[in-house]
């Protein structure tokens, strides 16, 4: 994660070493607490999937619920306030237009 600019990094600790390989002094880590960022997430990974047909991608979806809790969040000092971080920053919903 050395020279994040900005954008939020997902990663997937199936070893459970991740975070002796980040610099907390750079960006701060915390797992997928969001449902904003667990869509977000799925999002990736499923458009992944439909680019590449990844077999693991697929293995992740397919087992979504038990896989989300192994993926860390990497946060940028910028990205801290975003809805997809933070619990207390909640989703606008897009405006409707009146009938």
């Amino acid at each position: 994660a050395a020279g994040m600019t900005g954008g939020l990094g997902y990663f997937l600790d199936e070893e459970g070493d991740f975070t002796d390989k980040v610099n907390p002094e750079i960006v701060a880590m915390q797992r997928v607490i969001t449902d904003a960022g667990a869509a977000q997430l799925k999002e990736l990974i499923s458009a992944h999937v439909e680019k590449t047909g990844s077999a693991k991608g697929k293995a992740v979806l397919a087992d979504w619920d038990a896989m989300l809790p192994k993926f860390w969040q990497l946060v940028p000092p910028a990205e801290k306030n975003t809805p997809e971080v933070n619990p207390d920053i909640k989703v606008e919903e897009p405006a409707t237009a009146a009938a």
